[in-house]
């Protein structure tokens, strides 16, 4: 399957990610993008109404965190390997839908975070908390470095912004990982 989809003769930039499984991940990717946005605005709409729930109820937090890693994966399969590779249309649809899932997706992070703090505050600081703590401090980062990177660099370079934003999550990611096995 791997040598389908990878050629040894070239180096990585210059693999062709539009073939085999990878097109199938970022075609469901964009495919999904839309619906995202519609669960986002209803996951923001909601807030008011539900407040304290994720504050009091340990099981609405694990699924505002684990929407939270879902949507990141979700904004990295809809991000264009090569700039340009879509119709210009398309792809001012799709930088659009990217900036509007990570500005809603910051404004749920923010809020999990907020409820992750309170608990803290409330139960004292334990292993589990830490964790999420750290890991929803690098999705915040992250989010905001990509709603700030599309805002400054604008449309002509959106698809390398992003790439250079998933190169500092990734290092956030990984040195929190690292933390959490090793220093924990």
């Amino acid at each position: 399957a791997i040598r389908s989809v990878y050629d040894p003769d070239r180096p990585p930039l210059a693999q062709h990610g539009g073939s085999g499984v990878g097109r199938i991940i970022f075609t469901a990717g964009r495919l999904f993008l839309p619906v995202t946005i519609l669960v986002l605005a209803v996951y923001v709409f909601a807030i008011p109404f539900k407040f304290w729930e994720p504050f009091h109820d340990r099981s609405v937090l694990i699924v505002y965190n684990t929407l939270l890693f879902a949507v990141m994966a979700l904004i990295v399969t809809a991000t264009p390997l090569r700039p340009h590779s879509l119709a210009p249309h398309h792809e001012t649809l799709m930088r659009r839908g990217i900036v509007a899932v990570a500005s809603l997706t910051l404004l749920v992070s923010l809020y999990a975070m907020a409820a992750v703090l309170y608990r803290t505050a409330q139960g004292g600081l334990t292993m589990n908390r830490l964790t999420v703590i750290g890991w929803n401090t690098v999705n915040i980062a992250t989010l905001a470095l990509l709603v700030f990177r599309q805002a400054r660099d604008g449309p002509a370079d959106w698809v390398a912004a992003c790439h250079r934003t998933f190169r500092v999550g990734l290092v956030g990611y990984a040195a929190w990982t690292l933390f959490v096995l090793v220093g924990i």
